[in-house]
């Protein structure tokens, strides 16, 4: 079963974290953080090819598909609200969500310091998915990142727009 907070890799040697697997209609996708250039067109999660189905790089996200909707979790998304979050970086690891903007939040992680590869871990409160790392300031122990809840909006908006033009 694939998870939220699983490793994938892009192109060789580049990995993420899934930041969120979520269903629209009939699919099964997967939400991690675009980073500052374009997302690879293919990931791997535990072998398996998955295509880059959007790119939202206002909000910082990418999304995949996965072929098999089967062998995934899928995650509950909410809005974050200040106070006390995790991140799953492989571990969980207590942090505070410290800033909500529009698009973003931002977090302190006192007890761990991201790695490579952590780029997109969950950000987690009461057991919903509320956002993804992005990037990590070390003098300050601030992390940041797009919010979960925004990103499943656009890929849902997306997804109707998508329909109503194919039908028309």
């Amino acid at each position: 079963m694939i998870r939220r907070g699983q490793n994938f890799e892009g192109p060789p040697g580049q990995y993420r974290r899934i930041g969120a697997i979520v269903r629209v209609g009939p699919y099964a996708l997967f939400l991690t953080v675009r980073g500052p250039r374009p997302a690879p067109k293919k990931v791997r999660v535990d072998g398996i090819r998955c295509p880059l189905l959007r790119e939202e790089p206002k909000i910082n996200v990418a999304v995949y598909a996965f072929e098999f909707p089967e062998i995934v979790e899928p995650d509950e998304i909410a809005e974050p609200e200040l106070g006390e979050a995790t991140l799953e970086a492989g571990n969980e690891y207590p942090c505070r969500i410290e800033d909500v903007d529009r698009n973003n939040l931002r977090i302190t992680i006192p007890s761990y310091l991201p790695r490579p590869g952590d780029a997109g871990a969950p950000i987690v409160q009461k057991g919903r998915v509320v956002g993804m790392l992005a990037s990590y300031w070390i003098n300050d122990m601030l992390g940041m990142g797009p919010r979960a809840d925004i990103a499943l909006r656009e890929i849902v908006d997306y997804f109707r727009r998508r329909t109503r033009s194919s039908t028309a």
